[in-house]
């Protein structure tokens, strides 16, 4: 039961957090630029983004920034 529970809990912090990004991304293109993430990720750098940027297309997708929050690479946004 508690594995249930646990899923639960994730699946639902990650569409929140998809909520929020879906704001974030103000040209609505599915990526989110740099000048986008700092909207919510102020001190957020070009280097951090880099690395954020795992298939190195130069963009973050939704998976990209849901890992990393998964991960605790960012926080959770508000």
């Amino acid at each position: 039961m508690k594995p249930i529970l646990l899923a639960a809990a994730i699946g639902g912090i990650v569409f929140a957090n998809a909520a929020f990004a879906h704001e974030m991304d103000t040209d609505q293109d599915g990526l989110y630029s740099l000048a986008e993430m700092r909207t919510e990720y102020s001190d957020l750098t070009e280097e951090q983004y880099a690395e954020l940027d795992t298939n190195k297309d130069e963009a973050v997708d939704v998976d990209e920034l849901t890992a990393a929050i998964a991960d605790g690479i960012l926080p959770a946004m508000d």
